[in-house]
Parts: C-alpha cells; sequence; structure tokens
C-alpha cells in the first residue's frame, strides 16, 4: 500500500482486450435542501458520465440528489449502499469495480481506535428528511466492511472521492481488504477541497485524461493519477490529492476507464459513414 512515482518498471498489464468489464457507480450530491450547503457536484456526475461513455462502459448506476428529498433514490447512507450492493452483483472475476462519489467529506471522532488521528472519515450522506447529521452519514469503516463484502473475488476496486477530508476514506491503511483497491481522494484528512463549478479532482482527472488519450489508449493507474495530481496543483493549490493502494503494482496495470481519442474519432467516422450509406438507400 502507498504511493509510488510514474516510471513503469515492467510492461503495463493491458485492460482492452482482456474480456473484464466495468461496474461504475456514480453518487453526486448538490445538497440545495440544506442552505449554505450547497455544492455543484452535478458538473462532476456529469463529468464521469462522460468519461465512462468515452471508455465504452455501460454499466453505470448513477445516484444524484436532483430530484429532492423524499425521492426514491435520494442518496442516504442506506440508499448509497444498495446501490453498492446492487451494481456489485453483475461483477465476475476480472472485472473492475469503480466507486465515485463527489459531495461533501467530514472528520468524525473515531470509536473503536483504528484511527491514529483519532478521527474517522465519512461521506456526507443526508438523512432521509434532508439533514446533514451525525448519525446520517457513512463512516469509513462501515463503507470499506460494505465495499469489500459487497465485490466478489477477483474483482478489483477503483474509488474516486471528490470531497473533503477523504485522505484514508477507504481505511487502505487499516482494513485488510480481501481485493486489490486503489483509491484518489480530493484532499487529505485535514484538508477541505475546492469546488470550483465541479471539484478539482474530478475537472483535473478529466484534463489528464483527454491529454494521455491523445497518446494511446492504455496508460498505467499511477500515470493518469500523476497526470491528474499536475492538474489538480494548477487548479486548487491548496488541497493535496491522495493516492492509496493495496495490490499490484499502479505503475504496471492498465487504468480501467481509458480511451484513446483517435478511436474515438475514428468509430465516429464509422458510425458517420454508416448513416450516410443507410440515408442513400433510404432514398432510392
Amino acid at each position: 500500500m502507498g504511493s509510488c512515482c510514474s516510471v513503469e518498471t515492467e510492461e503495463v498489464e493491458a485492460w482492452k482486450g482482456s474480456g473484464g468489464e466495468v461496474h461504475i457507480v456514480i453518487v453526486a450530491l448538490d445538497y440545495e435542501y440544506c442552505p449554505g450547503s450547497e455544492l455543484t457536484c452535478h458538473v462532476d456526475a456529469q463529468t464521469m458520465s462522460t468519461i465512462a461513455g468515452r471508455a465504452g462502459i455501460t454499466n453505470v448506476s448513477l445516484n444524484t440528489d436532483k430530484d429532492g428529498v423524499g425521492g426514491f433514490n435520494f442518496p442516504t447512507r442506506s440508499v448509497l449502499m444498495n446501490h453498492l450492493a446492487m451494481a456489485s452483483r453483475s461483477c465476475q472475476p476480472g472485472d473492475w469495480f469503480v466507486f465515485f462519489f463527489a459531495g461533501h467529506g467530514i472528520n468524525i471522532p473515531d470509536t473503536n481506535g483504528d484511527e491514529v488521528s483519532g478521527f474517522d472519515q465519512a461521506f456526507v450522506t443526508p438523512s432521509r428528511a434532508g439533514k446533514l447529521t451525525k448519525e446520517s452519514v457513512l463512516i469509513d469503516d462501515e463503507f470499506a466492511r460494505a465495499i469489500d463484502a459487497f465485490v466478489p473475488e477477483g474483482v478489483r476496486i477503483l474509488v474516486i472521492c471528490d470531497c473533503c477530508h477523504s485522505g484514508s476514506i477507504c481505511d487502505i491503511d487499516s482494513y485488510k481488504y480481501n481485493h486489490d483497491i486503489y483509491q484518489f481522494s480530493a484532499a487529505q484528512n485535514d484538508e477541505e477541497a475546492a469546488d470550483i463549478g465541479g471539484g478539482a479532482l474530478t475537472t483535473a482527472l478529466n484534463k489528464a485524461l483527454v491529454d494521455l488519450s491523445w497518446k494511446t489508449a492504455e496508460y498505467s493507474i499511477q500515470t493518469v493519477f500523476d497526470k491528474t495530481n499536475e492538474y489538480a496543483r494548477k487548479l486548487a493549490a491548496e488541497q493535496h490529492l491522495e493516492f492509496q493502494w493495496k495490490g499490484r503494482d499502479p505503475r504496471n496495470l492498465a487504468w480501467p476507464l481509458g480511451y484513446g481519442t483517435k478511436d474515438i474519432i475514428a468509430r465516429k467516422r464509422t458510425e458517420l459513414s454508416a448513416y450516410e450509406v443507410r440515408e442513400d438507400l433510404a432514398a432510392q
């Protein structure tokens, strides 16, 4: 577990053509029902949906609070956990399970002694009544146990957390995962994350992928983090991204949400060509 530089010591294990699939859960909260707590995380949801689309990923579960308090999928802790459980059921060995969260993050007093700092980290999920309370949040201990239990063996996990106080929000440093797991976080545990019309992490990640995709369709997880970190420093210098992992060295493992811009252009040209053929046939 830890972070490392982007110098790849051996060939990157390819993802494309492996036969595996990516399953992604996107959670984004704007908190418009809580005056003073509003964010623009719907922008992050749109960005991640776009990234998934470019990568050809169709197994996408989206959970937002845009429908307001009382909605069927209003993202309380229990609803979020249900999305995790349901989305992970279709995973098979060799797949990737990706969890993305954009919203508030918070530190709360640790109650079981697993945190050296004396504080747990938590995803700020609302109560059914739309209140933000200590009792309504999803604590890192509970999240770690749940995602490790829900996701089948042989499936790798990627967690992207665009929220405050999220440096160790997956507890990779203290929980004994049965999976390979990789976590990108927007800020250290004692830092806040900037909302710049969407989160700085998500914005930087999108810029990094656009940059990398012009060169190749496959790039390592470490390369993606390093490029994302470069952009994030320019967007929000007061926060510092964190990368924690347990499993195969991320320098030698392909990013599962990758795409090649040249491949997308070629695919669009093929689609356009097919459309033109259909139009010609229809006109005859």
